[in-house]
């Protein structure tokens, strides 16, 4: 038994002492006048079935009451969570199933047992019900609003982006909720699906609805970049990537690269040095961040770039003595250069062979960037990986025979 399980049977604990006490007064009246005592033998059996892992007989119990008050609905509650957090399914369908069809239930607890419900069937994977009940629930009432966040649940599952903007949007009005940035990523998402058909008017459409909703979209720009050097207008590539990473410098491993490329189509790999260089000075927390790029690229060749990984290498201990280990035996060859190239490339076997991105909420981590987390559901936390892991240097395979080839 969890942790959780025990404290829910430790509520149930104390609304059987509770209830005991409460019942036990409400009948001495009644009692005196010779009514019959209290109709809650049923409920303490209930509960004795329960503490007896009886949990069938406890169900039928609780369902077969009549009574039913504050005190025993939130009781009915509490068995409700109990069995869907042991993944008991069924039985907590029946808990609130039953609560939800008894006439006599206020309406704020009716519109939480409905809730509740769509839980249920979304914990057991019933989503067409789960929609179903959801829906029913964002209609009015004091939960309409977690209505509104099961439905969007459901159709991030599903990808059914569409939906999930005018579920988001609801959601937004109502509960006063700002979504523009996760309505971004919908946009996206779908933006994605059109270049995946070849669709450029569609994703164009896609990505102004993105910049609309969120216009300091990371995510939107780079893709408005890939969209421009698809149809070979570097000039706009050139801009928007640049824009992307003045607002966001943790995506220069992926962007950096791409930037580079449109600045060559354009002939002007002269000008992507001036560019980085002066970016370099408005921005010197980017240097690990260059470094890293360029070594795990391996297309850069530019002096700035050289320099950033010279640095990198330099302001780590193990790297250093890496390199004053190497450069006696390369004079021959180029002498520090050449240990900065084989260094480079023992380091860009590391990284391939380690994950490309983690998730900054829950460490998930992997070689594809996922938006929203695979993990933790949550929308832009998953970054590019830019630390070397270091102790990996240690292992002398992970240094290559120099191949004389010039990275």
């Amino acid at each position: 038994m969890t942790a959780a399980d025990s404290y829910l049977l430790l509520i149930l604990f104390a609304a059987a002492a509770g209830l005991g006490w409460y019942f036990a007064r409400r009948s001495q009246p009644r009692n005196r006048a010779g009514a019959r005592g209290p109709a809650n033998a049923d409920y303490f059996q209930g509960l004795n079935y329960l503490l007896n892992e009886e949990p069938d007989k406890a169900l039928e119990v609780f369902i077969r009451m009549v009574d039913m008050d504050a005190d025993t609905v939130d009781t009915h509650f509490a068995l409700g969570a109990l069995f869907r957090r042991r993944g008991e399914t069924e039985r907590a369908i029946k808990v609130h199933q039953n609560l939800v069809a008894r006439p006599d239930l206020p309406r704020a607890a009716k519109a939480r047992a409905l809730n509740e419900l769509a839980e249920d069937y979304f914990k057991a994977g019933l989503f067409d019900r789960a929609e179903q009940v959801y829906a029913q629930v964002s209609r009015g009432g004091a939960h309409r609003d977690l209505g509104w966040r099961g439905l969007v649940r459901i159709y991030e599952l599903q990808r059914d982006w569409d939906k999930a903007i005018g579920a988001m949007d609801q959601l937004a009005s109502q509960a006063g909720q700002a979504g523009g940035e996760t309505v971004a990523h919908y946009c996206c998402e779908l933006a994605q699906d059109a270049l995946g058909r070849d669709d450029i008017g569609a994703a164009r459409h896609w990505l102004k609805r993105a910049q609309s909703a969120h216009p300091d979209g990371v995510r939107g720009t780079i893709m408005r970049g890939m969209v421009a050097q698809r149809e070979d207008d570097h000039r706009l590539a050139v801009r928007l990537y640049e824009q992307a990473l003045e607002g966001d410098g943790g995506f220069l491993v992926d962007v950096l690269p791409e930037l580079r490329r449109s600045y060559a189509e354009l002939g002007k790999s002269g000008e992507f040095g001036r560019w980085l260089q002066g970016a370099l000075e408005r921005h010197p927390e980017w240097r690990p961040g260059v470094a890293f790029a360029a070594i795990t690229d391996g297309g850069f060749d530019d002096p700035v770039t050289r320099q950033c990984i010279l640095d990198f290498i330099e302001s780590n201990p193990i790297l250093t003595e890496i390199l004053e280990t190497l450069r006696p035996t390369l004079e021959n060859e180029g002498g520090k250069e050449a240990a900065v190239r084989r260094i480079s490339r023992a380091m860009r076997r590391i990284a391939k062979a380690s994950p490309r991105y983690r998730c900054n909420v829950c460490g998930f981590s992997g070689n594809v960037l996922y938006w929203q987390c695979p993990s933790c559901r949550t929308w832009g936390a998953t970054r590019p990986v830019t630390k070397f892991r270091f102790e990996a240097m240690l292992d002398p395979r992970a240094v290559p025979r120099d191949s004389g080839r010039k990275n």
